[in-house]
């Protein structure tokens, strides 16, 4: 910029200017590094050197495309104002050169009160240009929505120029936007084909090239998680429910239409499933209920050519978030607890957000939450459900929740069979984003 400013003095010193200028004041008043103009140069009289502000221009250019981001999973993420970026277990969505971070916000909420809370959290939305510098934008939500909010998914659906938000509260809620922040509420609270008792665990909507939409969920239907039952053939149960399929939505992706496309998904004890589309092949992704766990869960993986299946368990490492190739779910929380020391990382994930490169491609972003991870967090405070019976090695007012670090990951991908690598430790990375 140095140079650029001795240039653009020299330049309007052979202009020869009657009055005195800044190098700084010619810089910013006839040459706007944003808006190159020949027509400006033309206007000062500056034919010679157009050549010299044309090549400044096209290095500006190349600096603002080539837009490396590093990103970093050992420090909380911080907005621009120093604050925590205070939006969990969501994602990231870009629309037209913006990063739109919708999550889970826990504004002052700490642990001196024991979960569960009855104002906390609520759904916020940051934006950024470039993934690192984040502004907080609000709630997207009125506050005349009851209750408690989570797992935020967003989409923007194309064809009629809106965004879509599904969310759990105690069931489903939905929500249009028409830029991206403040969203309305679309009909009241809404269930799956099992009604309200069996409750509904994951937001994961999806839309296909042909316009019809999908939501992956995991529910506790009463009397299905039993030995024997007639849709578990060989299954193991724990008698804990949380067992996925995926339903269709409605035209307007506002609801669901309560028709099963998939029947279920072997595994139970699991929650925040995912489903998206890569490369003609369908993904289905879970992990290990993990409620506020520090100790994390794994991201077990399904495919399919087809979204009404067969859907098959990735092998070997059906699960990419634990280090045991041969293990077909890994977790670090309750039923599951002694395949703690097996995870990757000691996260609980909430499925991708689509992240547009450079070279045309596009990243697929896994992004999990660190429960219980800080600034002050108690010691001896392992998750926020019971505590392995002492709840009160968690009691404290000094642990924010909002402070929690996340860890962001970009998938690995095997173009020739589809399947996803295992994750390896990741405390930096670098995007080439568009």
């Amino acid at each position: 910029v140095n140079a650029v400013a001795t240039g653009c003095a020299s330049f309007c010193k052979f202009l020869d200017f009657r009055r005195k200028l800044n190098p700084w004041k010619c810089l910013s008043r006839r040459f706007n590094l944003h808006k190159v103009s020949i027509n400006m140069v033309v206007s000062l009289g500056g034919r010679c050197c157009i050549s010299f502000l044309s090549t400044i221009a096209v290095l500006h250019i190349l600096t603002v495309k080539a837009r490396s981001v590093t990103l970093r999973n050992d420090v909380p993420r911080r907005a621009v104002d120093g604050s925590y970026v205070d939006a969990h277990d969501g994602l990231i969505l870009e629309h037209n050169g913006t990063y739109f971070w919708y999550g889970e916000s826990y504004g002052n909420q700490t642990l001196s009160t024991p979960y569960p809370w009855p104002n906390h959290p609520r759904l916020s939305v940051y934006t950024s240009p470039n993934m690192i510098d984040w502004t907080y934008r609000g709630g997207v939500l009125p506050e005349s929505v009851p209750g408690t909010l989570w797992i935020p998914n967003v989409i923007y659906h194309a064809p009629t120029r809106r965004f879509v938000m599904w969310y759990g509260s105690g069931g489903w809620g939905a929500a249009e936007s028409y830029d991206g922040i403040n969203f309305t509420p679309v009909g009241g609270r809404f269930f799956s084909r099992f009604g309200p008792k069996a409750g509904t665990d994951g937001t994961g909507i999806f839309v296909d090239d042909d316009g019809q939409g999908y939501v992956v969920f995991a529910s506790m239907p009463p009397g299905f998680d039993e030995p024997g039952h007639p849709g578990w053939p060989g299954h193991t149960a724990h008698n804990d429910g949380h067992i996925v399929s995926i339903e269709r939505t409605t035209p307007d992706l506002m609801s669901s239409t309560h028709v099963n496309i998939s029947g279920f998904f072997p595994d139970d004890y699991v929650e925040s499933p995912a489903l998206f589309k890569r490369k003609g092949i369908y993904y289905v992704t879970y992990g290990s209920c993990c409620c506020g766990c520090a100790e994390g869960g794994g991201i077990v993986v399904f495919s399919a050519t087809s979204i009404e299946g067969p859907w098959k368990r990735q092998t070997p490492h059906s699960d990419i978030n634990c280090n045991n190739a041969s293990a077909l779910i890994c977790g670090g929380f309750g039923a599951r607890s002694d395949g703690v020391n097996n995870l990757v990382f000691h996260a609980q994930w909430w499925g991708p957000s689509f992240i547009p490169l450079r070279n045309g491609d596009t990243a697929v972003m896994f992004t999990g939450r660190r429960w219980l991870s800080g600034e002050n967090h108690p010691q001896g405070c392992f998750d926020i459900c019971g505590n392995r019976g002492k709840p009160e090695l968690c009691k404290s007012s000094k642990y924010y929740l909002k402070s929690d670090l996340s860890v962001w990951y970009p998938l690995e991908f095997d173009d020739a069979t589809g399947h996803i690598h295992p994750l390896h430790p990741l405390s930096t990375f670098t995007l080439d984003i568009k």
